[in-house]
């Protein structure tokens, strides 16, 4: 019986430190535990961190009267209709206007800076209750968004800062001009003549060339062969494909050593004829193109056999132009508080060799993260932690 109670005690003993072993393994590898729970919550935590505004904004939209559009037209100064970023972008300001009775008049610039500020005086004339500018040369529409501010009308704008305006929402010009030029560096291993065509009248595009280019500094030089030398070229808005494909078609028969090794353009049209020019000379193998602005024509050229390296900064219009016709409808309604005086849309960095299987790692990463969530992922210690 004795011998039994010591057997049974030291069974007790061993099953006591086992149990305790386990506690204790358990305790140390809590914090793994937790460094695991942050990296799989960090999206979550990202998407709610972005969607915050539109989160108060579509909240603010949905309490108000659903038919507090009924007898009052919006008056919507288009750029242009004949690509695809501008229909996108007219067609969100129409969707998310009508459907609470608001009346939508589009006059169309057709490319044309005048003709976009006379619309802005039929606006005027016409008396509506408020205007939105869709796209267009910023510079050359001040004198008709400062009549728009005078006759006292609310209005937003696309793609442009403008004095007075409710909300200014385009994409992130900025950061995606320095996507483009990292990504014509690496390319290019730093080396080679690269052209860059802007429509610099149109700010938002000049920001995205002068972005781009300023990446290139500490590679320039003199010698194509060992540096990068720009190139820049001013694009007819209201020709664009005919006159990029003429200059860049001039430019590499003005180079015979074949020294072009990389083509900016800061919008779709200007990239659609300067891929005609390199395919015309038998270039597009050895010729990157790095381009900007979201179109079905870039996104159908970049999938052509023909076609070489191309990436291109992406936006989604139809976010930018929802967010134009929400502002504008919440100031309407007395609710101008809530609208940000300027709105970046999604951007994106897509490439004809990219895709859930081979994405696109050449740029800059960037991460929305609270001090607790960075902390932890640079340093791996719970916040706080001094070693």
């Amino acid at each position: 019986m004795k011998k039994l109670l010591t057997v049974l005690s030291c069974i007790t003993l061993i099953v006591l430190v086992l149990v305790s072993a386990t506690g204790c393994a358990t305790t140390a590898e809590a914090p793994v535990a937790e460094s695991n729970s942050v990296a799989e919550v960090q999206p979550a935590v990202e998407q709610q961190v972005e969607s915050v505004a539109d989160t108060a904004i579509e909240a603010a939209i949905k309490a108000l009267d659903p038919k507090r559009g009924e007898g009052k037209t919006i008056g919507v100064v288009a750029f242009f209709q004949a690509n695809d970023w501008n229909r996108n972008a007219l067609q969100a300001i129409t969707d998310n206007l009508e459907v609470y009775g608001y009346t939508v008049n589009i006059i169309d610039g057709n490319g044309d800076a005048a003709k976009m500020n006379a619309a802005v005086n039929t606006h005027i004339a016409n008396k509506v209750a408020g205007i939105i500018m869709a796209g267009g040369d910023g510079t050359a529409l001040k004198s008709g968004c400062a009549k728009i501010v005078e006759a006292g009308i609310p209005y937003t704008v696309i793609d442009m800062f403008q004095e007075g305006a409710i909300t200014n929402v385009m994409a992130d010009n900025w950061g995606g001009g320095t996507q483009l030029g990292l990504y014509v560096v690496n390319e290019t291993k730093g080396k080679g003549k690269v052209l860059i065509l802007d429509t610099p009248s149109w700010v938002t595009l000049l920001a995205r060339a002068d972005a781009a280019d300023v990446v290139f500094n500490p590679h320039r030089s003199d010698d194509p062969t060992k540096g990068i030398v720009v190139e820049r070229f001013d694009i007819d808005a209201g020709n664009a494909v005919t006159d990029a494909q003429t200059k860049v078609a001039a430019a590499l028969a003005a180079d015979p050593d074949n020294n072009i090794k990389a083509i900016v353009t800061t919008w779709n049209l200007p990239a659609v004829g300067a891929y005609a020019a390199l395919k015309a000379a038998g270039r597009t193998d050895d010729v990157v193109i790095a381009s900007g602005d979201t179109g079905k024509d870039v996104l159908q050229a970049m999938r052509e056999p023909e076609a070489g390296k191309w990436v291109f900064m992406g936006q989604n219009s139809y976010v930018l132009g929802t967010r134009a016709a929400q502002g504008l409808d919440l100031a309407l309604n007395g609710q101008a508080d809530l609208v940000p005086f300027a709105q970046f849309g999604p951007t994106y960095f897509v490439s004809n060799l990219g895709g859930p299987d081979d994405a696109v790692i050449d740029g800059s990463e960037i991460k929305l993260q609270s001090p607790e969530q960075h902390w932890m992922e640079v340093f791996g210690t719970e916040f706080g932690t001094i070693n």
